[in-house]
């Protein structure tokens, strides 16, 4: 009898973590990542605006996301149509991801991507096709998180601001957000410094790259469809 109750209490503990497990996963159907939903996308390069942009859901396999974007430049002169791609070539040699970019005829730039992005948060493939946390909504402030490339050097992206109240300009209103800050390698060409923005339930919000020649490309990221 008392093996028996043993065995029951060690099944009974067995069975509560594994439950206790599987719901700490995180969920990767998530209403952010429904195929087919299109992100509406506007900013500034440098001073020339952004206006026609957007990412569209092409894909999602256990939370591996894949998006295709495509942003009208032809408002774009000529001379920063030329950085722009070079600048996209530059940094695909240098990190080493696996993007490739078209240029329509009528000045569409397209090109598709992979993000994981699940109920807790995103991470990207950017270096190297290693995954590497952009953000977990319920972290805090000092958080860093960490990829080594094929050089052994130690990437870090942190999260440095999380005031938990509704103070970052959305659309008609405002929401809390977690700002992670990624400061680039000095070897890399094109980048100084990336900003980034997520909030729980419109997902990645803001994008900002500060370049080396003293531009930024910000990017503001419009999920519409989340009601």
């Amino acid at each position: 009898m008392k093996k028996l109750f043993i065995f029951l209490t060690l099944f009974s503990g067995l069975f509560i973590i594994s439950h206790c497990a599987k719901d700490d996963e995180p969920e990767t159907n998530i209403a952010l990542t429904e195929p087919n939903s299109v992100s509406d996308v506007y900013g500034s390069y440098g001073t020339q605006s952004i206006q026609d942009a957007s990412i569209t859901v092409k894909s999602r396999q256990n939370g591996i996301v894949t998006y295709k974007a495509q942003i009208d430049i032809s408002p774009f002169p000529e001379s920063l149509k030329i950085k722009a791609l070079t600048s996209l070539a530059q940094l695909s040699s240098y990190y080493k991801f696996d993007t490739s970019f078209t240029l329509t005829p009528d000045n569409k730039l397209q090109f598709e991507f992979k993000l994981k992005v699940t109920s807790d948060g995103y991470a990207d493939y950017f270096v190297e096709g290693k995954e590497w946390v952009i953000g977990n909504y319920g972290d805090g402030v000092g958080t860093k998180y960490t990829v080594v490339n094929s050089k052994g050097q130690t990437l870090t992206r942190e999260v440095t601001e999380k005031t938990g109240q509704d103070d970052w300009p959305f659309g008609f209103y405002y929401i809390k957000t977690s700002k992670i800050e990624q400061v680039a390698p000095a070897e890399d060409p094109v980048i100084s410094k990336v900003i980034y923005r997520i909030n729980h339930k419109f997902g990645l919000v803001y994008v900002e790259y500060q370049l080396k020649d003293g531009t930024n490309l910000k990017l503001g990221v419009y999920a519409n469809f989340i009601g």
